[in-house]
């Protein structure tokens, strides 16, 4: 899996907030998904989600007691640090956790 560069000086000591619904495929745009369709999948768990972000050496911290915002009965969310944009981590998180069903699958 492919590490991220250094951060750069325009984003030195920022973080991301990163809730499972943004990968989640039963959900909607509207409802909180943040990625394509096309790399969603279905019940997106934390603990698989912050094991990709420290593969790709975003240095994730996970809470398990926040809310998500739109949907208050949706708890955890994950912290990670931010070298790229957040819609790019996004991006690059949901490829891995796609590249990781993948070969759980066909094992």
């Amino acid at each position: 899996m492919k590490r991220l560069l250094p951060l750069s000086r325009e984003y030195r000591g920022k973080r991301v907030v990163i809730y499972p619904v943004y990968f989640d495929y039963n959900r909607s745009r509207r409802e909180g998904r943040k990625v394509p369709r096309s790399l969603a999948i279905q019940n997106p768990s934390i603990e698989v989600i912050a094991a990709i972000a420290k593969e790709i050496g975003l240095d994730p911290e996970i809470s398990l007691e926040e809310k998500y915002p739109k949907d208050p009965t949706i708890r955890g969310r994950i912290v990670v640090n931010k070298y790229i944009s957040k819609q790019q981590t996004l991006l690059l998180l949901a490829k891995a956790l796609r590249e990781k069903l993948k070969t759980t699958k066909t094992q």
